[in-house]
Order: C-alpha cells, then structure tokens, then sequence
C-alpha cells in the first residue's frame, strides 16, 4: 500500500481543546482503518508543526477522504506527502 506522511498543525479551537488529544487520537485511529489503511506511527512535534501521522492507505481517494474527515474537526489543518521506498525512488532517479 502507498505510504503517506501527514504534518498537521492545531488551530485555535484545537489548542482550547488540547486536553482531548488522546480522544482524538483514538478517532484517528478508527478513521483511518475505516478507510481501509494503517497507521504506523504517530508523534508529537516540537516546532512548526504539531504532530506527525505515517500511515498506508490503499489509494489517493482513500487519502483524501481520510484527510477530509479528520480536518473536519476544524481543529488540526494537515499538509500530506506521499513516500516512496528508497529502492523505488532510485529507479525513477535512474530513468531520469
């Protein structure tokens, strides 16, 4: 399955709500499996951003909806890159 990195950032009614994090955390969780993908690890971030997500998805419209539901919230704004395995990007490098 196709590997996503997430970067999200608390709004303001996020940060009144700080105090429910492992709440929201758990619907994450059940968000995202919902949607058919694991989520292999989350962090807590010091600087610019506040937490990390690493998860797989099967597709990018799986992504999107994923993304969609848990921004709903309107307390986290996320910013999502796609990953690629190393052996994989060094094949596109090759042929570049």
């Amino acid at each position: 399955m196709p590997l996503f990195i997430t970067l999200w950032k608390y709004t303001a009614e996020g940060m009144r709500d700080i105090h429910n994090t492992a709440k929201r955390f758990e619907s994450v969780k059940k968000i995202i499996e919902g949607n058919g993908g694991k989520l292999l690890n989350i962090y807590g971030l010091v600087g610019e951003y506040d937490v990390i997500t690493i998860m797989e998805m099967p597709n990018k419209s799986k992504l999107v909806s994923t993304i969609l539901k848990i921004a709903a919230s309107g307390r986290i704004v996320p910013k999502t890159l796609q990953a690629l395995p190393l052996e994989e990007f060094l094949n596109i490098t090759k042929e570049s």
